[in-house]
């Protein structure tokens, strides 16, 4: 799981609806679109429910979002693609054939062919300067050996020993000190022709600068661009146009315009319904998923089951969930399934309870390494604990010690009426069990360390949001590794187990996958001792479209509803 790990699902935004030229015709089957029957131009509007990002690029924790994950997957190229399947293959827009692995000596040598078409939306070629270019801008965060501490991960380039081209820079040569399982993960390349200062500290300055959304992104590798031209940031519009200087399959469409329509369901339905909108990929809702169902045949919509998980992260530099028996009483106290059943359980039946963080309920990998033992509700279990721990029960029923009530602020997302049902019950869970639940809707949850009660500033108790993935194990690291001074990486619950981090090294070297798979249990396993982060259930993904588009199919990955945008077409 490379973990673009879409800060979760973000907050909402002011509904400024656009419209687009309606067209007549019936529902089309998704992936077949720019044949027979389409036509070419147009656009369409893509209803997006998280709030506009405050930067573009992708390295830094405000520019590792749903936002940018989703509007910029054909916008940056990388050597290979998710597809809906979870396969990985390689970007033959980028790569010529498949690119090889070598294991010598115990240093893995891969090299990738670059396409000799390959080009930046600026004419500037594409070559193994930007490889060791995106490889030396992210291949430590130490200071000290010239690395930026802002990077929100390392892994797998900081096992790189070199980047080398040759042929006139089409080939380039990636060798690893030790083999790097998830080699596939790396570069998502970067233009070292107009970022690359050569000094590492102006490179780090750059790096924390990101791409201000304003200022749109400089140049494009892939089928689209998203230039300052096509960005209101007030009216929280991003618009995706052709790259004119791409040698691939060309999109059909004009434009692709992605606006902020916030994440109210009744909302999310009239815009679809008035075509306002005509595509949405919202946080699925009871309410809305009936009501989308409702519009068939003029909409097409689908339930599916992806890489996207709902947990709670705790925050261990609180004073009281800083306490292992703490966080063992809160999970003790729980009941998820009835969670699942209250919740996303109400619109699909296949919803269940997760217990695994590296792998989710469909994957052939999963196993439940919990030991079964929070899989029902022990209030009794819950109560031995914090009585063992010095707490009493109040005159009000909460437990407490030393003058300090076991109440935690739950913080989630805000206009989500399924995390804000979550608190609900999980308040009335807990409340027998003598822990008070206070439910937080913050808008700053997702903002930097300049927000203090946002997860990187820290000041916050109980977090619940989801994380998204590709099916790269390696992107781990980054959220559970100990901290490192001021690289937090996306560890939000600020815990470290040396165990856990021994480990790292062995998952990113293995390069059999039942290896894999019996390295990212071992870690659940040790993650489920500890209890920082509680996963709670696999979430599930709802895509609905105007049915006069064709070619339109989810990815339910990082890679998102546009992971194959060329191929998107209105009906002739």
């Amino acid at each position: 799981m490379k973990l673009w790990r879409k800060s979760a699902l973000i907050a909402p935004a002011v509904i400024i609806a656009m419209t687009a030229a309606a067209c007549g015709g019936d529902a089309s089957e998704p992936g077949t679109g720019g044949g027979e029957g389409t036509q070419q131009g147009g656009q369409i509007v893509y209803g997006f429910e998280t709030a506009m990002p405050e930067n573009l690029f992708p390295s830094i924790a405000a520019g590792n979002s749903v936002a940018t994950a989703y509007a910029e997957i054909r916008v940056l190229l990388s050597p290979f693609r998710t597809y809906p399947d979870f396969t990985i293959r390689p970007d033959t827009d980028l790569v010529v054939g498949e690119p090889t692995t070598e294991t010598t000596n115990g240093k893995q040598v891969v090299t990738y062919k670059v396409n000799p078409a390959a080009v930046w939306s600026d004419g500037d070629p594409i070559d193994a300067k930007d490889f060791e270019f995106t490889w030396r801008l992210q291949k430590s965060s130490d200071p000290k050996t010239g690395g930026c501490p802002d990077l929100i991960s390392t892994t797998g380039y900081d096992q790189i020993e070199s980047v080398e081209g040759s042929d006139n820079d089409k080939t380039v040569t990636v060798t690893y000190a030790q083999p790097f399982s998830d080699w596939k993960s790396l570069f998502n390349l970067y233009p070292q022709h107009i970022m690359d200062k050569t000094d590492p500290k102006a490179n780090c300055a750059a790096v924390v600068k990101g791409w201000p959304t304003a200022e749109g992104i400089p140049v494009a590798s892939g089928p689209f661009l998203l230039d300052k031209a096509g960005i209101d940031v007030n009216k929280e519009i991003l618009t995706l146009t052709r790259n004119e200087k791409f040698w691939g399959e060309k999109p059909k469409l004009d434009r692709i315009i992605l606006q902020g329509i916030g994440n109210d369901p009744a909302t999310t339905v009239s815009a679809l319904r008035n075509n306002e909108v005509q595509l949405i990929y919202p946080q699925p809702q009871l309410d809305l998923v009936k009501n989308i169902k409702a519009l068939e045949p003029t909409i097409t919509s689908k339930t599916n089951f992806g890489l996207t998980f709902e947990h709670l992260d705790f925050n261990t530099k609180d004073e009281q969930l800083a306490l292992k028996p703490v966080r063992q009483a809160i999970t003790y106290a729980l009941d998820r399934a009835d969670i699942v059943a209250k919740t996303v359980g109400q619109f699909d039946n296949r919803a269940q309870v997760l217990n695994n963080r590296y792998f989710v309920n469909n994957q052939p990998e999963y196993e439940d390494t919990s030991g079964g033992l929070y899989n029902k509700p022990d209030v009794a279990k819950s109560d031995e604990l914090l009585t063992g721990a010095g707490y009493a029960k109040g005159a009000d029923g909460i437990y407490a010690k030393d003058g300090k009530r076991l109440s935690f602020e739950l913080m989630t997302t805000q206009a989500n009426p399924l995390r804000s049902n979550t608190i609900d019950v999980i308040v009335q869970q807990l409340k027998p069990a003598g822990i008070e639940i206070k439910k937080f809707l913050n808008p700053d949850i997702f903002a930097g360390k300049e927000k203090p009660r946002s997860l990187e500033g820290g000041q916050f108790q109980i977090a619940l949001f989801a994380w998204v993935s590709a099916p790269y194990v390696s992107g781990n690291q980054s959220i559970y590794q100990s901290p490192k001074g001021d690289n937090l990486g996306q560890n939000y619950s600020r815990f470290g187990n040396p165990e856990v981090d021994k480990l790292f090294p062995q998952i990113n070297a293995a390069t059999d996958q039942e290896q894999v798979k019996a390295l990212g249990n071992q870690v659940d396993k040790l993650l489920w001792e500890d209890l920082a982060t509680i996963p709670l259930y696999q979430k599930p993904t709802f895509i609905a479209y105007n049915s006069n588009y064709t070619g339109i199919e989810e990815n339910a990955t990082n890679a998102g509803p546009l992971w194959d945008a060329t191929k998107w077409a209105r009906k002739a």
